[in-house]
Order: structure tokens, then C-alpha cells, then sequence
């Protein structure tokens, strides 16, 4: 685990200073991959500050399927809403690979908040990011499937994406079905978007590399430009 944390993440946002302050919160763990952190519905009260891995943030809709709403990576917060206002969660939260945090007591983390207002602004600065993205992709459901799931992507890549010698990829497994369902796709629709994306060359997928992005400006494209089609 690097002391550099990405740009946008909670830790990457504060000041050293604080950002020590704040990774003195709460207890070293460590999870699984594929381990259920938090799940859905429970009344419990912690806040995770992941410091190394990734973690998917999931919901379950009215017909019973689970779709994934983000993933979070190393310097980010997870589960502070209901550690906050304790109300029942949300959403669940999986550990995409091993994960190294802290985790925090709800009790501790609204003191600390309460003291510190740069964490308290950033945290908030983070939600309308968030909801803004949302809003986006509920804006963006009349488009083409393929060019909902190629701006799904670009959002991710921008987010975590690691450039390797064959092109981009996130920086954490997901499946195709997953990544389409952020932009809510149903798994059917999913497969269709991606044999539409890896047709026109925007992508790659195998089961053992996941997706693939050979050309950042080519996905860039794809998304900005959507055409009936795609």
C-alpha cells in the first residue's frame, strides 16, 4: 500500500494533516475478496475506510435482481450514510479482491466529523458528485445500450483505470453483466451492449483479463457520439 492516494478519493482530498487524523480512526481489518461487508438492510453502525482493494457498492431492485451502484478503492469511505443517520442500509458492500481498512464506529466517526469540518465538506462534495453521475445516467436511458455501457466505462476508467501495455483496464474484477448494470441493464441487454462494443472494436473481453479498453479516445468516441447503430 502506496502513501499516494488517488486524487478523488476522501483521502486524496484532505490535507496531510487530516488525513492522518483520519487514518487514526477506528481498527485495522482485513477482508476476503468476495466477502459481505456490509449487507443490505442491517441496522448496525460502522463506517469502512478502505486502504487497499476495491469494493462493490450493491442494491437489490423490486424484482429481486442485484445491480451494482459503484465501486470503491483505496482513500474512500463506505457505509458512512447509515453510520450517520442510522437508519437501515441502504445498499450492501463486497470486497472485489482483498481488502485492507479501518473500521470505524458510527459513534466515532460523528464526533470526528463534528470537529473537523474539511472531512465533513468533502464528504458532502463526494455525495453530489455521486448523485450527479446518477442523475446523468438516468438522463442518458433513451440512448443506445452500447453507448450507455462505453460511458459507464469511461466514468470507471477515468475513476481507477490502470494502463497496461495492451490498453486500459479497471483496476478491479467486474463482470460484464455488473459493469451494465450500473447504467441498469439487465443481464440479456448487457451481453447484447458488449458483443456491440467489442464488434466495433471499443473493447475486449476474456474471463481471465475481464474488459479491456485497447483505445481510451476510440471509447471516448463511441460514448460522445452515439448513433442508432450502436
Amino acid at each position: 500500500m502506496g502513501d499516494t492516494w488517488p486524487s478523488r478519493s476522501l483521502l486524496g482530498r484532505l490535507t496531510e494533516a487530516t488525513r492522518r487524523l483520519v487514518l487514526d480512526l477506528g481498527t485495522p481489518v482485513t477482508y476476503p475478496a468476495n466477502h459481505l461487508v456490509i449487507r443490505e438492510g442491517d441496522h448496525d453502525g460502522f463506517a469502512v475506510l478502505v486502504l487497499d482493494g476495491a469494493v462493490k457498492v450493491v442494491a437489490t431492485d423490486a424484482t429481486g435482481d442485484t445491480g451494482l451502484l459503484a465501486v470503491k478503492c483505496r482513500g474512500d469511505l463506505v457505509g458512512e450514510m447509515a453510520a450517520l443517520d442510522g437508519k437501515p442500509r441502504s445498499a450492501g458492500v463486497i470486497t472485489c479482491a482483498p481488502v485492507d481498512a479501518r473500521k470505524i464506529p458510527a459513534d466515532d466517526l460523528t464526533r470526528f466529523l463534528s470537529w473537523h469540518d474539511e472531512v465533513l465538506v468533502e464528504l458532502v462534495r463526494i455525495g453530489a458528485e455521486q448523485l450527479r453521475w446518477a442523475n446523468a445516467l438516468r438522463r442518458e436511458m433513451s440512448l443506445p445500450a452500447a453507448a450507455r455501457v462505453a460511458r459507464v466505462l469511461l466514468h470507471l476508467v477515468r475513476l481507477h483505470g490502470l494502463h497496461t501495455p495492451r490498453g486500459w483496464a479497471l483496476g478491479y474484477p467486474l463482470t460484464k453483466v455488473e459493469l451494465a448494470s450500473i447504467a441498469g441493464m439487465k443481464p440479456r441487454t448487457a451481453e447484447k451492449a458488449f458483443s456491440e462494443l467489442r464488434t466495433a472494436g471499443v473493447v475486449e473481453t476474456s474471463p481471465r483479463r475481464g474488459v479491456l479498453i485497447p483505445d481510451l479516445h476510440h471509447l471516448h468516441n463511441f460514448a460522445d457520439n452515439p448513433t442508432p447503430d450502436h
